[in-house]
């Protein structure tokens, strides 16, 4: 049959049967995310066999608009979308450059004037100099946030925000107030039902003891001091001098005061109370340390954290293919009785740092050459994790004789053979790889619908062949909380870095690594069937110089044996 006319250019105007039923699908993943396996049988393993035509790509972007319609509280990356959690933005002149509802209602009476464009004017001229300190703090710290106390006068009782960076925070970078001005401020006051997430935070900035977090503890559960002084141990002048202690330290009068900081807060019963583990993960994370970053040599940002001893031995880690920065909660402290100086950065287009252009893993080990210059870091141990080791082993190419020792842990090759365990996390992978045309839809739709209680399932979901996986799950259920953590900062400001990388591993299948001098050490799950120790050894092949399997465990190594690989680092 021949068609004529209008009709044949209509035909040739609709996407092919193949490519609308991948849109078809990607709508109804976008839809609802637990349906992303649908992806899986309607992407072809070789490619769609063909570019796509615009016709194509229009339609699937509106994938994103439907994810965006359908998303639901608590997803997305940034919970300073939230309508209750209060942040107020401040350029480098300390003028308001933007604020939400939740801000001015947690400031009250100590705002008498909040405009955008002007200095915020305060009823109490402390609380103006209170601010000035704690921006001047935050600016001079390297790790924690500053905790700002501001009387409101009255009934009211002080209110307590967060003075940290703006750009370490996914809501705000990309406002066009924080990505003019390196030097942005933002104070976040605490949602009332996760205000318990400061408590660590305020410990440290009015250094209260053990003894007195107890007492408070007390107090704001309805004790009285006798009772206080009974259940602790200890003489009613004892409770008392704690008391005072407390007040002096936190800059309060009343008893009164005290319980109403406590209450907004919450903040005791995640640090006193074992038992929610997710809460206390919760509260660890909001710890970690503020992104930094330096600007290379072409203009772009690159993001970094540090941890642990600014003078001990360097380690530079590199994240997973969905990850950031944001290392395990603990590392800090550990990483400083350890003697080390952990520095994880985040590759360009992941999280705060700028993409690159031309992006290659060679491209990458030049921005990490850069970072170790402006840093300097002339000694160094390497630490790679999942899809990070392409980009560490050249790195460690790059840099030759200052890395003492390269270290992949559960490392996963540029070049793999087709997947023979049926797991529907490596099929997906390696049929976005194939079909890189919608790479970026499909984590633009997950940046938009990421929750913790979909990451749970996807994880229980693919630890299906690997019970040692599966029971570290059960046993640690606060893990999704923080792999939820870093997928977010990954993908907060798009998604163009794990897309980037995705297309460097397609392309990197005859990468080179002919150039490595450090010694390599190879630490693999037994029982990981995500990234299989195969493959990686067939890409090394006979290059390692060590190779550790442990049993018991698969792809989630890292996150269990987190504490054994830092110390391996301190004893290298």
């Amino acid at each position: 049959m021949t068609l004529h006319g209008s009709q044949e250019l209509a035909l040739s105007a609709s996407p092919p049967d193949d490519a609308r039923l991948i849109i078809e699908t990607m709508y109804q993943v976008a839809a609802n995310p637990e349906a992303w396996e649908r992806l899986i049988d309607v992407l072809d393993e070789d490619g769609l066999g063909h570019e796509p035509g615009a016709e194509i790509m229009r339609g699937l972007a509106l994938s994103e608009d439907i994810a965006r319609l359908a998303s639901r509280p608590g997803e997305g990356p940034s919970a300073l979308a939230r309508p209750d959690v209060g942040w107020l933005l401040l350029n480098a002149r300390g003028k308001v450059a933007a604020h939400n509802a939740a801000a001015r209602q947690a400031l009250g009476a100590a705002a008498a004037r909040l405009e955008v464009g002007q200095a915020v004017v305060f009823a109490n001229p402390d609380n103006g100099e209170a601010l000035s300190a704690a921006l001047a703090r935050a600016r001079g710290r390297h790790r924690g946030q500053v905790i700002l106390k501001l009387e409101r006068g009255g009934e009211d009782g002080p209110s307590f925000a967060y003075v940290v960076p703006a750009r370490a925070l996914p809501g705000l970078a990309d406002l066009p107030a924080v990505a003019a001005e390196e030097d942005s401020y933002a104070l976040v006051f605490p949602a009332a039902a996760e205000a318990g997430r400061l408590w660590s935070s305020l410990s440290e900035s009015f250094g209260l003891t053990p003894a007195e977090v107890r007492l408070a503890r007390k107090l704001r559960d309805g004790r009285s001091l006798q009772d206080a002084a009974d259940e602790m141990s200890v003489s009613v002048n004892t409770v008392r001098n704690q008391l005072r202690a407390v007040f002096d330290k936190m800059g309060l009068k009343r008893q009164s005061d005290l319980i109403r900081a406590l209450t907004e807060l919450s903040s005791l019963a995640g640090l006193i109370e074992a038992g929610d583990p997710i809460g206390e993960q919760e509260a660890a994370i909001l710890q970690a340390p503020p992104v930094q970053a330096i600007r290379l040599g072409d203009g772009r940002r690159l993001a970094y954290r540090e941890y642990g001893d600014p003078g001990g031995r360097v380690v530079l880690s590199f994240h997973e293919g969905l990850g950031s920065s944001l290392l395990p909660p603990g590392t800090d402290a550990a990483a400083r009785r350890l003697g080390l100086r952990m520095v994880c950065a985040e590759r360009p287009g992941f999280g705060q740092s700028d993409p690159r252009p031309d992006y290659s893993f060679d491209g990458v080990a030049r921005d990490m050459v850069e970072l170790c210059d402006q840093l300097g870091l002339e000694r160094l141990q390497i630490g790679a994790v999942l899809s990070g080791a392409p980009s560490a082993i050249s790195t460690a190419i790059a840099l030759g004789g200052r890395v003492e020792r390269l270290h992949i842990y559960s490392g996963r090759p540029p070049r793999g053979q087709a997947d023979r365990t049926r797991n529907p996390l490596t099929l997906m992978r390696s049929r976005i790889e194939a079909n890189p045309w919608m790479m970026e839809t499909f984590f633009a739709v997950l940046r938009l619908r990421l929750s913790t209680a979909m990451l749970t399932r996807v994880m229980q979901r693919s630890s299906a062949q690997s019970p040692g996986d599966l029971a570290y799950l059960v046993a640690h259920p606060e893990a999704a909380t923080y792999v939820a953590a870093y997928m977010g900062e990954a993908l907060a400001r798009s998604s163009r870095g794990p897309t980037d990388e995705l297309r460097a591993f397609r392309r990197g299948r005859n990468m080179s690594i002919g150039g490595l001098k450090a010694p390599l050490i190879v630490w693999h799950g037994e029982q990981d069937r995500l990234a299989p120790l195969g493959q990686l050894l067939d890409f090394l092949g006979d290059r390692a110089d060590e190779v550790h399997v442990t049993p018991g465990i698969g792809h989630f190594l890292a996150l269990k044996h987190w504490d054994d690989i830092l110390r391996e680092a301190a004893a290298a």
